[in-house]
């Protein structure tokens, strides 16, 4: 039907306002638009598998991840893990040892690490304050960030007055939410984004914590969003425990958390006391310097 309303007769053509389109570019131009849409997906899901790769590479640490350990990690088939892992390789964002055989961060990752910290300089402004906390409560501590559904440890400050209980090194990732300080951000987190992650990292609590007691979990969980800092006996390690508190930016929103841990039984609830009271004042400190430098022109 024309404008006008009559009727018109062809093969292929219609006629608007002088204007002739053919139903073949019609077609052409709707075949372009879906090669299109079709190359922006497979470009998106070629960029959320390398994500997938280089965060399993991350979850190894410095012992780096094993082929089987990636394909698990990551629920790809084994072919494109070794398509993917070849384009990185290329890249330079990963290595792979060749007498282990197993893959690695690259140094392009580094140097691009090297970058977002002169962003995010946490660690260091935290350095003099993990320090002089660790002088008073005699305790190692740990400075982790949030990393997606991980927390990473940033730094790790030593006490030498006694056997100390090592349970983080600088690079360890583990799924948000195990261990004092990674549960202290999660407390600190909306309740339905931490109902999430929750869902999302539930079969590796299992994996990677032997007896995990989800129950027992929540309780801490809930526990921790009412007195503002994690702590948990036994929870992860038998006989370890912890404390963690949230480092928190200017809206309130957890950004990192600084935590300890020791055997069970060497202190007290009076000393506990005293260690998330000196946890949460260093806290306060570090996330004052946070806002006054993110506040800078």
């Amino acid at each position: 039907m024309s404008i006008n309303g009559r009727q018109r007769r062809g093969r292929g053509r219609g006629r608007c306002h002088g204007i002739h389109i053919q139903l073949s570019d019609i077609a052409a131009v709707s075949q372009s638009i879906a090669a299109a849409g079709g190359a922006v997906t497979e470009a998106a899901g070629s960029l959320h598998r390398s994500v997938a790769l280089v965060r399993a590479i991350a979850r190894g640490g410095e012992g780096g991840a094993a082929l089987a350990d990636i394909v698990a990690w990551t629920g790809l088939p084994r072919p494109t893990v070794h398509r993917v892992l070849d384009m990185l390789i290329e890249t330079g964002w990963v290595e792979r040892d060749q007498a282990s055989r197993r893959f690695f961060l690259g140094r392009e990752i580094y140097a691009l690490g090297l970058v977002a910290a002169a962003h995010h300089p946490i660690e260091r402004i935290a350095a003099t304050e993990l320090a002089a906390l660790v002088q008073d409560i005699e305790q190692t501590v740990y400075l982790s960030v949030r990393a997606g559904l991980d927390t990473v440890c940033a730094a790790r400050q030593e006490s030498t007055s006694r056997i100390q209980t090592l349970v983080l090194k600088v690079g360890s990732q583990v799924p948000l939410g195990r261990g004092a300080g990674s549960m202290a951000i999660l407390a600190a987190l909306p309740v339905a984004e931490a109902e999430a992650i929750i869902r999302a990292n539930l079969a590796r609590y299992g994996q990677e914590t032997e007896g995990f007691d989800e129950a027992a979990f929540r309780l801490a969980l809930t526990e921790a969003r009412v007195a503002g800092f994690a702590s948990h006996d036994s929870l992860f390690t038998r006989g370890i425990a912890g404390i963690g508190v949230p480092v928190r930016d200017a809206t309130g929103y957890p950004v990192a958390a600084i935590s300890t841990a020791f055997v069970a039984d060497w202190l007290d609830d009076a000393q506990r006391r005293r260690c998330v009271a000196r946890l949460n004042e260093t806290a306060e400190r570090i996330g004052a310097r946070l806002i006054a430098l993110r506040s800078r022109p």
